[in-house]
């Protein structure tokens, strides 16, 4: 008799019975398995709902980006940014005033340009300059001048606002009326607001109703500044001569300092021409692009010279001075002086 069959005598076990200890394990192995299978079920559906919540988050985040992106300052101010200038409406409207100078049936999901034209980096397409009458006067004594100008303007493509350059200027008075030939005198262009947007150095001008395309429309802006020493815009100067300092005024536009001169669409593409009347004291005299057409004296003694009409051009070709220099003119065969 073997040891197993002695053992198994011993203890009072026949080999059947260690044949169903054994069956008797396996049901413990298979419960084990099961409780595995459990537990990675468990962790892919955790893993399933973590995925969804950081997607819900994402999205969530994605929104309030593009909102942010409409409204910089985040604080739901449309136009936060935008300062008005003194004798302006003020331009620190929310997006609710914005709307009340959109007529009726327009959608608020307009187009970020279209809503909030003087954000962009370049002016607005929608007008063209045709033409500047321009007027200034230049005080020699306290360094300022004040001015008017015309500008004529097509209308390309329909819009409420009016954007154009406008650096240091303090813009007292803004009107806009019908230039066609047609519609001249036919009465005023109603403006809303008009406030300096100082990031971009524009001037917007938001209008009661669209402008029409293939109209010509004339725009009034009166102003007043002060000449810096900068040696950009227009600015002063000065020189010794036998002892004395005297002063003289003169421009430097290139390439984007019209706009510190007068309000203008300074951008080289908008050409236009222009016509420089300038005021000064009857001990100063006064230069530009183009000869003298007229002169004129005022009661109070100044002199008021109105210069021809220029060329079309960009406004960075435009220049003058005001001085007590003397000069020599001269004129080439193709009669340019």
């Amino acid at each position: 008799m073997g040891i197993e069959a002695v053992m198994s005598a011993r203890t009072g076990r026949a080999l059947s019975d260690q044949w169903a200890d054994g069956v008797a394990v396996r049901p413990r192995t298979t419960e084990r398995h099961i409780t595995v299978h459990k537990r990675l079920v468990l962790g892919f559906a955790i893993s399933i709902l973590a995925l969804i919540a950081v997607t819900a988050v994402a999205v969530a985040l994605t929104v309030k980006f593009e909102r942010c992106v409409g409204d910089p300052n985040g604080d739901g101010h449309g136009e936060a940014n935008a300062r008005a200038t003194p004798g302006t409406s003020s331009a620190t409207g929310t997006r609710t005033q914005d709307a009340r100078t959109k007529g009726d049936g327009d959608d608020d999901t307009d187009d970020e340009d279209t809503r909030f034209p003087w954000r962009r980096a370049r002016l607005p397409t929608a007008l063209r300059p045709r033409h500047y009458d321009l007027a200034l006067s230049v005080h020699m004594d306290n360094f300022t001048f004040a001015g008017r100008v015309s500008v004529d303007v097509e209308c390309v493509n329909a819009t409420r606002y009016v954007v154009l350059h406008a650096d240091g200027l303090d813009v007292r008075a803004v009107a806009l009326v019908h230039a066609d030939g047609r519609r001249a005198g036919a009465g005023a262009v109603r403006v809303h607001r008009h406030f300096s947007y100082a990031p971009a150095q524009l001037y917007v001008i938001a209008l009661h109703r669209e402008l029409k395309p293939l109209r010509t429309y004339r725009l009034n802006i009166s102003f007043q500044a002060r000449r810096e020493n900068e040696l950009l815009g227009f600015f002063r100067s000065s020189y010794m001569l036998h002892g004395e300092r005297r002063f003289l005024a003169v421009t430097q536009f290139s390439p984007t300092h019209a706009r510190k001169a007068f309000p203008c669409f300074d951008e080289p593409i908008y050409k236009a021409t222009f016509k420089v009347s300038l005021r000064h004291e009857a001990s100063y005299q006064s230069l530009s692009n183009m000869p003298v057409e007229a002169s004129t004296v005022d009661e109070d003694g100044w002199v008021t010279n109105h210069f021809s009409r220029t060329p079309r051009m960009s406004t960075y070709y435009l220049a003058w001075a005001v001085c007590n220099f003397t000069y020599r003119e001269a004129v080439t065969e193709s009669g340019v002086v």
